[in-house]
């Protein structure tokens, strides 16, 4: 705030900071009234707020660092830049108020490209695929895959061409 008062008052009546208690319901509330997404984190992990906004239809502007890259599919359904790029920022912020056949096409894109794996769904899966296995003294020893791979297998349902998936490394 001290910045913006005293380096670019003019934008003050353009700006709203709200400083909230971490709470679920209003960051849905926000990301469902946003018309953009910006996570501009210097290093993260899996940030899941990337996911919700791009299972909302809201293209997002983040960091190419930590678990996020795995999300954006740069140009697609959002745009990764380097931490601390604001001018990369501005450009993306800019382009995607602008042009609104880039944005629409975006939206579209980020509803239809998160993977059941981050969500409810997947993460339910993966639970009961290591629960199953200890109840019934088999354990898990990964090799290195990732647990919804080793459910599926298990269960004989294997991945669709079609079907979203976080990359494989």
């Amino acid at each position: 705030m001290t910045n913006l008062e005293t380096r670019f008052p003019d934008l003050l009546p353009s700006v709203s900071v709200m400083r909230l208690a971490p709470n679920d319901q209003l960051l849905n509330t926000l990301i469902s009234a946003a018309h953009i997404v910006l996570q501009l984190s210097t290093r993260e992990g899996f940030e899941v707020k990337v996911s919700e906004g791009l299972h909302k239809g809201k293209p997002v502007i983040a960091t190419n660092c930590g678990g996020i890259p795995l999300q954006i599919q740069n140009g697609k359904n959002g745009f990764l830049v380097e931490a601390g790029d604001w001018h990369a920022v501005a450009r993306h912020l800019l382009d995607l108020y602008t042009d609104e056949e880039l944005y629409t096409r975006m939206s579209a894109y980020a509803k239809d490209s998160v993977s059941d794996e981050v969500g409810t769904v997947g993460n339910a899966l993966a639970w009961f695929y290591l629960a199953d296995q200890w109840v019934n003294g088999k354990g898990v020893v990964p090799n290195e895959k990732w647990v919804n791979d080793l459910a599926r297998k298990e269960a004989g349902v294997p991945y669709l061409e079609t079907e979203n998936r976080l990359p494989r490394f």
